[in-house]
């Protein structure tokens, strides 16, 4: 049911990391208008809700949050592509790991104070 009745917390999140794809990808060169258009079609969604000072304070942490995980997932690929092993290196990948399960926590936490915040009621997405 959260893909049909989908909240003022989750247009927030996926609204951050589209603008994350589109400031990648355009930087990259890469086709972004898809990015683009499904922006512009959340921000229209969003334009017809009573939103707050609250709400944006959330949806900029919700945004540090994304482009922390999205830096946290760079730098695990990296480790991945090293053909040499190692404790250290080893390490660096449980450390990684659970950065990345802190920072998505810290995402869902966010996505759901802003689901409440704007009197949207669905539950935790994550058990």
């Amino acid at each position: 049911m959260r893909l049909i009745n989908y909240g003022c917390g989750e247009i927030t999140d996926r609204l951050s990391i589209l603008s994350l794809k589109i400031l990648h990808g355009a930087e990259a060169g890469k086709e972004i208008g898809h990015f683009e258009q499904e922006r512009n079609a959340l921000l229209t969604k969003l334009a017809g809700r009573t939103l707050n000072g609250s709400w944006f304070e959330q949806a900029l942490a919700l945004g540090a949050v994304n482009a922390a995980l999205w830096q946290a997932e760079d730098d695990l690929r990296g480790w991945r592509a090293q053909s040499t092993g190692g404790v250290a290196i080893a390490q660096a990948i449980v450390d990684l790991a659970c950065r990345i399960q802190a920072l998505n926590d810290r995402r869902a936490d966010l996505i759901g104070q802003i689901n409440a915040r704007t009197g949207e009621k669905q539950g935790a997405e994550k058990l």
